[in-house]
């Protein structure tokens, strides 16, 4: 029978020490998130500034997830194990909607629905969301049909598709939420563009 000397045995128990961290580490993951417009296409405030709200906001199932989803081929998906959300997409969507349409009606009065002053919207946007995805290098994609009811309830605007492409700077993940946000802030110019034509309408 062997015996161990201390040395030995604390050489060894190192070993086995740095074997078992070399097996546990992993690449670290990258959070992201989306991004409002700048401040520089910020409208000049109302005198009289609208109430809208956004909602309901609906993203399809296949992007409720944390990991970046991203479409290689018009049928495949492909999930980034270490590229993900920093919060669930629906989330970052419906907020970052907020933040363009306000910022291009030049009104802080935007919310998302529900909220407990529903009766004080004069615009209700509803909003669809079809396919937000995209490829590394390539382009964002956003496909989404949308609303504008009145105070009413009454539709104001027929239901309208938008389809958006935005291409990507760069080749990483960074490029493509980038890209993402943009496509976000593209949506948000269109149903602002509506919603000031309606509200000009006498």
């Amino acid at each position: 029978m062997r015996v161990w000397s201390a040395p030995s045995v604390v050489y060894l128990l190192g070993v086995v020490a740095s074997l078992l961290t070399g097996c546990g580490r992993s690449t670290p993951a990258r959070f992201y998130v989306l991004s409002p417009l700048p401040r520089g296409e910020q409208a000049v405030a109302s005198d009289k500034p609208l109430v809208i709200g956004i909602g309901p906001v609906v993203l399809p199932p296949y992007l409720d997830r944390p990991q970046i989803v991203s479409r290689p081929d018009p049928n495949r998906l492909a999930l980034a194990e270490f590229d993900r959300w920093a919060e669930p997409l629906a989330s970052g969507f419906s907020r970052v909607l907020v933040e363009n349409v306000s910022s291009l009606l030049g009104t802080e009065r935007v919310v998302l629905l529900p909220w407990k002053h529903a009766s004080n919207v004069k615009y209700r946007v509803a909003v669809n969301v079809i396919r937000f995805d995209g490829l590394p290098g390539k382009q964002a994609s956003l496909t989404a049909r949308w609303t504008v009811f009145g105070a009413d309830g009454n539709e104001l605007v027929p239901m309208r598709r938008s389809s958006i492409l935005v291409k990507t700077q760069g080749s990483g993940f960074a490029g493509l939420t980038a890209a993402m946000s943009e496509a976000v802030a593209s949506l948000g110019r269109e149903i602002a563009t509506v919603i000031r034509a309606s509200d000009s309408t006498p």
